[in-house]
């Protein structure tokens, strides 16, 4: 019997939501680029157009660090941030989309 969710990916909600605090709180520019933006945090233009995706994506460790030196905020700093605004929904699950 084949697994329902095999053609689905999994979203993780810290992704969703670290994704979702800098896109809300950090891109907030409609005149700005995705690639001005990427000059700005350091990172691909890519990235940050992932970043800004309704679920957000999997962010690596290492370029979360980059984009949070770029913005001039320490990493423990900046989860301080996202569990403020949204440790009601954080936890280790996930859901498929």
């Amino acid at each position: 019997m084949a697994d329902k969710n095999t053609n689905k990916s999994k979203v993780y909600f810290s992704d969703k939501y670290v994704c979702k605090f800098i896109s809300e709180e950090w891109l907030t520019s409609k005149d700005t680029s995705a690639r001005k933006y990427g000059k700005i945090y350091g990172v691909n233009y890519h990235v940050i157009e992932k970043i800004q995706q309704e679920n957000g994506y999997n962010i690596p460790l290492s370029t979360l660090s980059t984009i949070c030196f770029n913005h001039g905020i320490k990493l423990s700093d900046f989860f301080k941030l996202v569990e403020k605004k949204y440790g009601e929904f954080l936890n280790d699950g996930f859901e498929y989309k």
